[in-house]
């Protein structure tokens, strides 16, 4: 009998094994186990969605308390319906692992992988390692099972290894304190409060040391801080799990990540923000971010994938294309007032929308909630609102939301939609603000410098993206703030651009309160031109500087580089000027060559004498008119024709659209067939000629 028994109990702890591929790498993805049998699904912490990877393991049983073991690239968890060991490859087929020293009297439903080694826990029962290495040489090897200590008093339904510390830690389902494990002891220390209860199943760390939690109750993934940079905190016991996302529900949850991988794929199709990060914007602050769902987003097109929040005055367009244009602000801002925003949806969906009323760099102030859940329809929807009564006159921040999901905050994951973030000017009563062409979009500005010869005529010796908002009292503009940036930069030569405000002169201008901004630095002079008397604004001497590593910025298919060059223009106006005279929105955008350098034959170095105006719009006081009708220029001052050629053609466009220019050495003409129509009858035909349908393939630069 003693034999026979022997014999049939190695039968049952000895299994051959048919061995499944290893992970290709180290994931960056979430592995979520659920149910019995067991199913697996990947879940992207970031945002919360969900996709079930497999749900036949090839065994029909729960597995829980898994771990994932960056040395072999296997997931390693224990059958709790058979009381053994298994693994799982990359296509989460479950392998029996040989074991001996096991206990059979109770299951396990804690574990973690770490250094090749398989940690278990069980309250009341303790602390158990297995030794991996020995499957290295040989897969069919029998692991043994070490009891580590039998002391084993905070109830855990999951723990996980802290890449740095290298230390276990799970949260206490009774209480939501915090434990730290010594793995070589198993003794357990008080680590803080997360200010959270629940049967926290599963549990992550990520590369940088950041702790991921999912609640079984209901699906919600907290985080918690533990990366260096929190490490005074931790010290004093402040560990408060926030809420991170919404994940998929359950009462058998258990989980397994490499934690030495980021948190977020580098080919993320994730929205995030742009504000500050005051506003919580960067994934680090838990800022809003958005899965791409193919369906809900915000404006023209779906957003572009990001890594991470951009925070700046422009949004992420330096990251892809600016897709930042679903929200309109179609009325002015006046504390006490109503308003309207428009705001266009692709599909229908809940939009929420937050403003910092006080200006104190958040969202999170009575009242500064202004849509929460509002259902919108496909296309656009003018939402009306009334402004807090004590809203600060001036420059703020708001936040658009907009998900299949509802109960959003301003921060935190979300499965699907897009977020966007625009700032917006509060005004006090008597006071408007109209903008160009809106508050939140821009309008494109190209220039061939080649002037007066038309040369390669593509369009993109220098493109800026541009828009203006003048603030008008008693209907006249008493402030203008005029920003953009640099889009392009396709020149041999070096150029400067500036903005001439006709119709004001130089003394016009308050100086005290007139400044300037690049790339969100405040500049030490504002610009306004010393030497003119008209109103002229230097924005930059040499935009070639901004090449960045490509020998042109943004002209070639090989030159995905990002926006180099933002600026902000704040004017001011002196009180008591009439500024009746001041030409209408756009103003006077142009280009000049820069002085001392090259740029062109015939007349070498011109400096400011030689500019380059939009059509019809007359050169400055500085331009050198000595340079009228060379080359294919038919510019006749007496006529008030200006910068064209004898077929109407410019070399200076300003287009109402986010408009792609040309590649490089690739004629308008060529990339935009209609556009020569549209410029030899004045604009009276083709009036699309720059839509995305009306220009040739392989033809114009994509971001």
């Amino acid at each position: 009998m003693f034999i026979k028994r022997c014999f049939i109990l190695l039968i049952s702890l000895w299994v051959p094994m048919a061995l499944s591929a290893p992970f290709e790498t180290c994931p960056s993805k979430a592995y979520l186990f659920q149910s019995s049998p067991v199913q697996v699904y990947g879940v992207n912490l970031v945002t919360g969605q969900t996709t079930l990877l497999q749900s036949d393991t090839g065994m029909n049983v729960n597995i829980n308390g898994v771990g994932f073991d960056f040395d072999s690239r296997y997931i390693y968890g224990y059958d709790t319906t058979n009381k053994r060991i298994v693994r799982l490859g990359a296509d989460f087929q479950a392998e029996v692992i040989n074991t001996t020293g096991l206990p059979t009297d109770h299951t396990f439903y804690v574990g973690d992988v770490f250094d090749k080694t398989y940690y278990l826990y069980r309250t009341g029962k303790g602390l158990f390692t297995i030794d991996l290495t020995p499957l290295d040489s040989d897969p069919n090897a029998v692991l043994q099972v070490v009891k580590v200590t039998g002391t084993a008093t905070v109830k855990l339904t999951d723990f996980a290894f802290h890449p740095g510390t290298e230390k276990l830690y799970g949260i206490d389902n009774n209480s939501g304190f915090l434990y730290e494990f010594d793995p070589d002891t198993g003794s357990a220390t008080y680590v803080g409060d997360t200010g959270q209860l629940g049967t926290f199943g599963a549990g992550y760390f990520d590369v940088n040391g950041y702790y991921y939690v999912s609640r079984n109750q209901d699906g919600q993934i907290y985080r918690v801080d533990l990366s260096d940079s929190n490490a005074s905190n931790i010290a004093n016991g402040i560990v408060t799990a926030v809420k991170f996302a919404d994940g998929p529900m359950s009462g058998q949850n258990d989980g397994a990540r490499c934690a030495n991988a980021p948190v977020i794929d580098e080919d993320s199709t994730i929205d995030f923000g742009d504000a500050p990060d005051t506003y919580n914007t960067t994934l680090s602050s838990n800022g809003p971010r958005h899965q791409m769902d193919g369906m809900t987003w915000l404006g023209a097109g779906e957003p572009d994938g990001e890594q991470d929040g951009l925070v700046g005055n422009i949004p992420d367009d330096d990251s892809g294309f600016d897709d930042e244009n679903g929200v309109g602000f179609v009325t002015s801002y006046e504390a006490g007032l109503d308003s309207i925003v428009r705001v266009n949806a692709s599909t229908a969906g809940y939009l929420s929308a937050w403003f910092d009323w006080n200006q104190d760099g958040d969202f999170a102030d009575e009242g500064e909630q202004v849509f929460a859940d509002q259902l919108l329809s496909a296309g656009n929807n003018d939402l009306i609102f009334t402004v807090d009564l004590a809203a600060t006159v001036g420059t703020t921040w708001s936040r658009f939301r907009f998900s299949q999901q509802t109960g959003l905050s301003y921060d935190g994951g979300s499965t699907s939609g897009e977020v966007e973030d625009h700032q917006l000017t509060v005004v006090s009563t008597g006071v408007s603000v109209r903008h160009y062409p809106d508050a939140s979009n821009y309008v494109t500005i190209a220039y061939e410098d080649q002037w007066p010869y038309t040369a390669d005529y593509d369009m993109n010796d220098v493109v800026m993206r541009y828009r203006i908002t003048e603030v008008l009292r008693d209907g006249e503009v008493i402030k203008s703030t005029i920003s953009g940036y640099l889009a392009a930069v396709g020149a041999d030569y070096h150029n400067g651009f500036a903005v001439r405000l006709q119709g004001l002169n130089r003394d016009d201008i308050d100086t005290t309160l007139t400044r300037q901004y690049h790339n969100s630095v405040l500049q030490p002079e504002s610009g306004l031109e010393a030497d003119s008397n008209e109103a002229i604004f230097i924005v930059n001497n040499d935009l070639a500087t901004y090449k960045g590593s490509c020998q042109f910025h943004r002209t070639r298919s090989n030159c995905k580089e990002d926006v180099q060059f933002t600026f902000e223009l704040h004017v001011s106006v002196k009180d008591g000027v009439s500024s009746n005279a001041l030409i209408d929105m756009p103003y006077d955008p142009f280009i000049f060559a820069t002085p001392d350098l090259y740029h062109g034959e015939g007349y070498f170095h011109p400096g400011r004498g030689w500019e380059l105006h939009l059509a019809d719009m007359a050169p400055t006081e500085k331009f050198d008119t000595n340079m009228y009708g060379m080359g294919a220029d038919s510019s006749n001052p007496s006529s008030d024709v200006y910068y064209k050629t004898a077929n109407n053609l410019p070399w200076a466009l300003i287009i109402n659209d986010e408009w792609l220019w040309p590649l490089e050495k690739v004629d308008l003409l060529e990339a935009y067939p209609k556009f020569e129509d549209w410029a030899i009858n004045a604009g009276q035909q083709n009036a699309d000629w720059f839509m995305s349908d009306n220009a040739q393939p392989n033809k114009r630069y994509e971001p």
